[in-house]
């Protein structure tokens, strides 16, 4: 059977091409994002391994005792003291002991100027340290020049002082949260043996300045270099047994292992997401491979018969169907692995041109194979199992029939199932919308998966009478030509509906996205229609500098400013993200969706719907833990908004928890008679000298770059699944090349009764044109009720209002019937460049 499948494939290969090349594009996706990730995670394993390379030990904050999420780029908190320094130097074992502190800061371009852009002060960050002079802890090596001596130098990576324009001598800007610093380029280093820094700006300054900086002269880590022959997990065990608490001591080696597969767990994320669009383009593909063996298996009908005759059992023939299916996935899922390797290639040289080097060697790993061969094969496999069944049952009596025909079934059972599942579905939706229960986003997302199966069985129910309606309506378009198309699609309702369901499934995605993205948007212009407030602060370095507000303060005509604050602490042993405002201004720049006002806080603390979840109420007391205090706070009030801080405090109990906590947002009101286009340029002016890289926007530039980045979001999707429409479209062409052939005989029997050739390509366009829009406006309204669906059930979230896309509807609609002309383009010009004799005497 085997033997015979691969004949088989081998002595027909042009009717499976098109089956192959869509699930090859599944395949390729993933393969792609698996090679990405891979080499991502080669780079960034390099690079941690050189940050610890020479470090034997490394003295560090816990981070299982530490409640917030581990940054790898990030400064920790100054634990160490001198002192503490000292004692780890002591223990029997170590060489020498190096204090290591992070500052928070930006190298600026030499040519740097501040352009109020949000974005402008993106990019790589920079990291900059205290300087040991010893590059087995620095890790970095000097090339050029001297090390930071005096308190006024710095030495930059020999890759990033030239593409920031600096040389040494020159005077260096750093943007931190105390404002401008200024040192002299002194020297260059080499980060590890290959300056891979991933994009990052190195950089080092004396001990004596970094804490200046950071007002602060407390260390964050502690690097150890132990003494030639001694055991370094044994000194590493001596040493956090002087620790203070809630630290710890970790060899070198370890600590790059832990970071490496801290990174590898955020990468497979990326992974998961990649397999989630794979599988849908392979969804809509297997659409394509059920009607490409189904219409395979009627033209094969006497083949079939004839090998029943001569005592083929069923069960050899279904096994001979799907040995077919594994040799085509095997073969498209081949070529898919290669095209998605060369496709991550190419794409990891763009990026490293524009972004700098940021991946490892970009090789292809066996995930990528792995999950490759097996997305292709069982997609194809499980697709093929129904045609495989019905080659299983032709009788031998079908050898003498003079022309294959496909049986013609009814659709009682298909509609039945059908009906079943869409009810299901809707009523699951139904469930989660309308009843009271906990995520309702739950029960509507399963709704929808089964949803969209029950309509794609009922589509076949739904295009009978569609092409009975159009019948009359393409006859009196395209006479005779549209009488044809409009009976062709009725003829074979379980292949139309098929070739339309994969076109509505991909069509359906994007509507649905849409519609998510431009009520997105609308939630986005209400909460501005509540806003009071006539700038935004932001930093491109993340949190605010205090300093910076206080200079926006201090200029005329500001009335105040008002900020927002995060932070974590502790509520019964968990960990609980707070939002830290000024109850007596933050609701008259800004609507927060409270209940009731903020300045009915009254020294309390408000909570949001989550908490409500866990069983919180107003009245009750919450004792918050922070790193800085405890404090017994009583609720007072709601915030109504879910995914932004779980608990509100006023600023008073924010210093008392968390000290000075980072400033996320802040927002300027100015005085009634202010011109705001004056005063935004006079405040950008007062900012420059020593926070350039703080903006201010209006309300309406930070709508607009809201917008922007949800538009950024919408082309992201829509470019991954536009995979599923390409695969869609390739079943629109691949129906109709198998379609041609099956009725090669019709078709020369109509050129023989005068048809000309135009007319049988402008019959086989309007046929795909027909399934394209059908299959494009079943695809726009299950897409625009699920996106609907999806809106109102996160309501929590502070969705409120469902938008329709109506342009992007429109422009899905024009683009269907464009490209159901262009997918027939190929099977037209077959149909019409037949034979005529050849045509009547064929045999299917």
């Amino acid at each position: 059977m085997f033997r015979l499948a691969v004949k088989s494939v081998r002595h027909n290969p042009k009717r499976l091409v098109l089956t192959a090349v869509a699930v090859a594009l599944g395949v390729a996706l993933a393969a792609a994002t698996f090679t990405l990730t891979n080499a991502l995670s080669g780079g960034f394993t390099k690079l941690f391994e050189e940050i610890y390379a020479g470090t034997d030990v490394i003295v560090e904050v816990d981070p299982d005792a530490d409640p917030a999420e581990e940054d790898p780029f990030a400064a920790t908190e100054s634990v160490f003291t001198g002192a503490d320094v000292d004692e780890v130097a002591a223990v029997d074992g170590v060489s020498s002991a190096w204090g290591g502190r992070q500052v928070m800061g930006s190298v600026l371009a030499a040519d740097f100027e501040p352009t109020n852009d949000v974005m402008a002060g993106g990019g790589p960050p920079s990291q900059l340290f205290n300087w040991a002079g010893d590059p087995r802890v620095d890790q970095a090596t000097l090339v050029e020049g001297d090390g930071p001596a005096a308190d006024d130098e710095i030495v930059l990576d020999l890759d990033s002082a030239p593409n920031l324009g600096y040389a040494i001598g020159d005077t260096v800007s750093v943007a931190t949260e105390a404002g401008v610093e200024e040192f002299t380029l002194v020297g260059l280093v080499r980060f590890g043996e290959s300056n891979s820094l991933q994009g990052a700006t190195l950089g080092y300054m004396t001990d004596a300045r970094s804490a200046a900086i950071n007002g602060d002269d407390g260390y964050e880590q502690i690097s150890v270099i132990v003494e030639d022959g001694a055991n370094q997990d044994a000194v590493a065990e001596a040493i956090g047994e002087i620790l203070p608490p809630d630290t710890r001591a970790i060899t070198g080696e370890a600590k790059a292992a832990e970071q490496t597969e801290a990174f590898d767990e955020i990468l497979q994320y990326i992974d998961i997401f990649a397999i989630a669009f794979a599988l849908i383009a392979l969804f809509v593909g297997a659409y394509i491979i059920v009607n490409t063996f189904r219409i395979i298996v009627t033209q094969r009908t006497r083949e079939f018969g004839l090998m029943r005759a001569i005592g083929v059992s069923g069960r050899q023939l279904r096994t001979m169907i799907l040995l077919e299916a594994l040799v085509v996935a095997v073969a498209s899922s081949t070529i898919g692995i290669v095209v998605g390797y060369l496709g991550a290639l190419g794409l990891s040289t763009l990026v490293e041109a524009f972004s700098g080097d940021i991946f490892g060697t970009v090789t292809l790993p066996l995930d990528a194979v792995l999950w490759g061969y097996s997305l292709g094969a069982l997609v194809t496999i499980v697709a093929a199992i129904m045609p495989a069944i019905h080659a299983s049952t032709i009788s031998p009596m079908e050898a003498l029939r003079e022309s294959a025909t496909e049986s013609k079934k009814p659709l009682r059972l298909r509609n039945v199932v059908g009906g079943a599942l869409t009810l299901l579905g809707v009523l699951a939706i139904v469930v989660g919308l309308y009843m009271d229960i906990e995520r309702p986003y739950i029960p509507v997302g399963a709704g929808a998966m089964i949803l969209i199966i029950g309509v794609t069985l009922l589509a076949a129910q739904v295009l009978v009478p569609l092409a009975y309606g159009l019948k009359a309506t393409l006859t009196r378009i395209f006479r005779v030509d549209g009488k044809l198309a409009a009976n062709n699609i009725h003829r074979e309702p379980r292949r139309s509906a098929n070739t339309a369901a994969a076109l509505m499934i991909g069509v359906m995605l994007l509507a649905l996205v849409a519609t998510f993205t431009e009520s997105m948007k609308s939630l986005v212009t209400e909460q501005f229609k509540g806003n009071s407030a006539d700038f935004f602060v932001f930093s491109s370095q993340g949190a605010i500098p205090t300093g910076a507000i206080e200079v926006i303060e201090g200029e005329d005509g500001v009335a105040y400013v008002t900020s927002t604050g995060l932070g974590t602490v502790l509520l019964d042993g968990g960990t609980t993200n707070v939002g830290v405002i000024d109850p007596e201004t933050a609701d008259l720049a800004f609507d927060y969706n409270n209940e009731p006002d903020f300045d009915q806080m009254d020294g309390g603390v408000f909570i949001d719907p989550s908490m409500v979840e866990a069983g919180y109420e107003v009245g009750d007391e919450l004792t918050l833990e922070g790193p800085e205090g405890t404090a017994t706070l009583t609720v007072t009030g709601r915030y109504l908004n879910e995914g932004d801080a779980q608990v509100w405090i006023d600023e008073d109990t924010g210093h008392e928890l968390l000290g000075d906590y980072p400033l996320a947002q802040s927002m300027v009101v100015l005085d009634d008679d202010v011109d705001a286009a004056e005063a935004q340029d006079q405040l950008l002016e007062a900012l420059a000298v020593d926070y350039p890289l703080v903006v201010l926007q209006s309300p309406g530039e930070f709508e607009q770059l809201a917008n922007q980045f949800i538009d950024l979001l919408l082309g992201i999707i829509s470019a991954m699944l536009g995979a599923a429409l390409v695969i869609a479209l390739l079943g629109v062409a691949n129906t109709l090349l198998l379609s041609v052939t099956e009725r090669t005989r019709e078709i020369g029997l109509l050129r023989a009764v005068g048809v000309r050739r135009r007319s049988i390509r402008r019959m086989i366009r309007i046929e795909s044109m027909v399934m394209a829009i059908f299959g494009t406006i079943l695809g726009m309204i299950l897409g625009v009720g699920l996106g609907a669906a999806l809106v109102r059930a996160l309501e929590d979230f502070g969705f409120t209002t469902i938008t329709i896309p109506w342009v992007w509807l429109l422009l899905y609609t024009i683009s269907a019937a464009i490209a159901g002309v262009l997918a027939a383009v190929w099977p037209a010009r077959r149909a019409a460049k037949l034979d005529i004799l050849q045509a009547i005497a064929f045999d299917g």
